[in-house]
């Protein structure tokens, strides 16, 4: 990456900026999922590294979410941005050398922020704990070069109209930059109270659905179209699912604090309209499945399909979840418990995650023009990563069950403690398993660009799978 920095644009490959944000997603996914795999263990075993303040899970928490959030999943959404926006616009992208520093910065303004949340220096807000100075930082120096690079890209396209996927990607990475702006204001004007609490949980409710979900499912309907040959089932449906994205999903947020003194016109608004989240999430699953028609046996035996319809296939279990969960009989139960870490999880371990997946593992093989190093190394990440993750959710529910019982029948705190020990392992368990997949998977994309076959000029990676 460093000799790029200050080479000539035209001596740039194109392509670089794409690679070095999908090999930077991964590293952030193993450290992140490392973290989460530590704080598990300090939950499961309490007595597991004791003694050491910023060792603690207060320290340790913000910092394994954030690496998830902006490593992971944002450097997998760039990544996917530099080589797709183009290939849908039959150009390359906009600027080569824009997309190497900006996934220089990302990398350097994402581990001071991690660094300074680890020694304590937080704003104290959930999700949006950086300081203000590292969020100025994130909205300048990360996201609106990806903009202006997805923008551009977009603009100077040699194709007539604009494919599903772009339309995501393009408001999205300007939509981001409105909520890491409003969002974070708080600090800034030196909000406190309720109204700091409400922008907290409008930022975080937001950059789920303005942001992480719908970018998740643009990748989706360039990944199945591209991989199966089939072309997509309805772009009418596709831009029923981005406008009522844009209508629905960017609620009030008023759902996740039902029981602040907020306006209850406020709450009632945000709880219907976040039923109708049901509108885009059925459009989309439907859409997808039905471009599947006629290459089902693809779910068994190509990488990228498994990890992307199964991505498609928990968008059902979290749209239910998210519907219906910020009504006020439900939110009154599990508001507060473990239902809601695992919800949580569900939409960034689960659905978004595989989409990710799936367009870094086409992406790097297509621009290094390199065959998987070894699918049955990427097929063992796929079920460990299912596995871990599915072991994690249902165990997190359960206990959040468990607790939400213990919160209504005003059940002995202590008494909720042990009774929810053994999902508190379970958790472990499945969190480090996926831990352990995504080590194995770092170790096959290294050798995919090391020692992965060539792949002959016309021929696609998802085409010489089986072959040796």
């Amino acid at each position: 990456m460093f000799k790029y920095l200050f080479a000539k644009a035209e001596d740039i490959p194109a392509g670089s900026a794409a690679v070095y944000f999908g090999f930077s997603s991964i590293i952030w996914f193993v450290i992140g999922t490392g973290l989460g795999s530590f704080n598990a263990a300090k939950l499961a075993f309490p007595d597991f590294v004791t003694g050491s303040e910023i060792l603690s899970f207060g320290h340790m928490r913000q910092v394994h979410v954030l690496a998830v959030i902006l490593g992971w999943i944002s450097m997998a959404f760039a990544m996917a941005m530099m080589y797709i926006t183009p290939a849908l616009g039959n150009t390359k992208l906009w600027s080569e050398k824009l997309g190497v520093w900006n996934c220089f910065l990302w990398n350097i303004g994402l581990s001071l922020g991690l660094f300074l949340l680890w020694m304590g220096v937080s704003s104290g807000r959930e999700y949006s704990d950086m300081p203000f100075v590292i969020d100025v930082v994130v909205i300048l120096g990360l996201l609106t070069p990806l903009c202006v690079n997805v923008f551009m890209t977009i603009k100077t396209r040699r194709t007539q109209g604009i494919y599903t996927t772009n339309w995501f990607f393009g408001a999205a990475t300007f939509m981001v930059i409105i909520v890491f702006t409003v969002g974070n204001s708080p600090e800034f004007f030196q909000l406190t109270g309720l109204t700091e609490a409400y922008l907290t949980w409008w930022f975080a409710h937001n950059v789920l659905g303005l942001w992480i979900t719908p970018v998740a499912a643009a990748i989706s309907y360039y990944v199945v179209p591209k991989v199966t040959g089939n072309p997509l089932y309805s772009h009418r449906i596709g831009h029923l699912h981005f406008w009522s994205v844009v209508v629905f999903y960017s609620t009030p947020a008023a759902h996740h604090l039902m029981s602040a003194p907020l306006p209850e016109w406020l709450k009632s608004f945000a709880s219907v309209e976040g039923v109708l989240i049901l509108v885009p999430a059925i459009a989309f699953v439907s859409n997808l499945l039905l471009t599947m028609t006629g290459k089902w046996r693809m779910f068994v035996e190509n990488i990228e399909i498994k990890f992307t319809i199964t991505g498609v296939l928990m968008a059902i279990p979290l749209n239910m979840q998210g519907g219906f969960q910020q009504t006020r009989a439900i939110n009154w139960y599990i508001h507060g418990t473990g239902w809601i870490v695992a919800h949580a999880h569900l939409a960034l371990l689960g659905f978004s995650t595989f989409l990710e997946a799936a367009a870094v593992y086409y992406g790097l093989q297509t621009l290094l023009r390199r065959k998987l190093y070894s699918l049955g190394l990427a097929n063992f990440h796929f079920w460990m990563l299912l596995i871990g993750f599915t072991t994690y959710w249902i165990s997190i529910t359960i206990a959040g069950l468990i607790q939400g019982a213990g919160k209504i029948y005003e059940v002995p705190y202590i008494d909720v403690v042990i009774a929810e020990h053994p999902y508190m392992i379970a958790r472990w368990v499945g969190g480090t398993m996926v831990f352990l997949g995504n080590c194995v998977w770092l170790y096959n994309m290294y050798k995919t660009a090391r020692a992965g076959t060539a792949i002959p000029a016309g021929r696609l990676p998802h085409e010489l799978a089986y072959e040796r």
